[in-house]
């Protein structure tokens, strides 16, 4: 099931970013010769109008092929349906498409998802970031991460990832206290409340920790983690109508700064294994995928997760790399500037080789996933 909602959730990205491309050909009587799906050597194609539709065997995105585009012929380039043919202008604009419809995308998500939750999120913070148009409050939280199985906790129903909110009506404001309280109220019977990172939905747990426990375990039979969340609100009505955006712009800056940082304390250590653990590639995503449609109710996370995904698809994409949009706006970029083409056949290789070190790229993230599955 995980695995067919990864595949359909990848579809839709990959669908909404090349219809941009593709309608904004349209638009300005451009030939599509090709939409595919996934990354060549094709599987199956049909032609459908003066279009191919194709499903090619490496599923990591999809495109869409213009005539003219990558083209050396001077007889196709300058044919007057080709993408070479066209002012620089309109040529930006069939390039940026693809991110616009995915920045679109991405912002709708994000109104269904605040708004199912009153305007409100939480943010890990991993930094001190302040985030800009929203009302933002910083807390401590505490989280359960591994349950020993057949521990008093395991027996008791607890659950990784649930929030420690009190014991016996005491509220709990640090991993260390609640250490403290289960060591003194070792072989008593305690009510330990429980919940989801937001609140939204308590429990009251019965448990009674241990007093000899085994070693490494603990009374309660758990690992523990102190975390500090922001909680934002989108209250006032400018707030509230530009929510999507300006979640997108936060969740882009404040990831942005977490990357710089990560990298930064990678080099200083001469070690690129922070980088590899904050970076998923197809695998690391489907496992995500499958980690929320755990969850008791998993519309809204996923939807979240999707925004979440369609988000870095725009931001990866405008980056000046070849092979990458950003790449080919790059090209066009210095064209406006200068008033003269990059030459056909450089541009075509300098994109052929950028497009040859991404799917390197993406074969090396998908070996870390690998790696990460396998337990140590």
């Amino acid at each position: 099931m995980f695995i067919l909602v990864f595949i359909i959730t990848i579809l839709i990205l990959v669908v909404i970013h090349e219809l941009g491309h593709f309608f904004a050909a349209k638009k300005f009587n451009i030939k599509v010769l090709e939409f595919g799906f996934g990354l060549p050597p094709r599987a199956w194609g049909k032609k459908i109008g003066e279009t191919i539709w194709s499903l090619n065997w490496l599923p990591f995105g999809g495109f869409v092929r213009l005539l003219g585009e990558d083209e050396v012929d001077k007889e196709v380039l300058d044919n007057t349906r080709s993408f070479a043919a066209q002012p620089v202008t309109k040529r930006m604009l069939v390039v940026v498409a693809g991110v616009v419809m995915n920045l679109i995308l991405a912002w709708l998500l994000f109104y269904i998802v605040l708004g199912a939750q009153n305007f409100k999120a939480q943010v890990p913070l991993l930094s001190d970031h302040k985030f800009a148009g929203v009302s933002q409050t910083n807390e401590k939280i505490i989280l359960i991460g591994d349950v020993v199985p057949n521990s008093p906790a395991s027996q008791a129903g607890l659950s990784s990832g649930e929030r420690v909110i009190a014991v016996d009506s005491e509220e709990v404001l640090d991993a260390n206290q609640f250490i403290e309280i289960t060591k003194q109220k070792a072989g008593q019977p305690m009510q330990l409340t429980v919940s989801d990172i937001a609140k939204s939905d308590q429990r009251i747990l019965e448990i009674t920790p241990r007093e000899n426990p085994p070693s490494g375990e603990g009374p309660l039979g758990v690992s523990l983690g102190t975390f500090e969340i922001a909680n934002l609100e989108y209250k006032e009505p400018l707030q509230i109508a530009l929510s999507g955006p300006i979640h997108s712009y936060n969740l882009i800056t404040y990831s942005w700064e977490i990357l710089a940082k990560t990298v930064s304390y990678s080099f200083a250590q001469k070690d690129i294994t922070p980088v590899s653990q904050n970076v998923a590639g197809p695998i690391g995503i489907t496992n995500i995928v499958k980690e929320i449609l755990s969850v008791k109710n998993p519309l809204i996370p996923y939807l979240d997760f999707m925004a979440a995904l369609s988000l870095n698809l725009a931001i990866i994409n405008i980056l000046p790399f070849p092979g990458l949009d950003g790449g080919r706006f790059f090209f066009l970029l210095l064209e406006a500037i200068t008033r003269k083409k990059a030459h056909p056949t450089i541009e075509k290789y300098v994109h052929t080789i950028g497009l040859a070190i991404l799917l390197g790229l993406i074969f090396l993230v998908t070996l870390s996933d690998i790696k990460k599955l396998i337990p140590q």
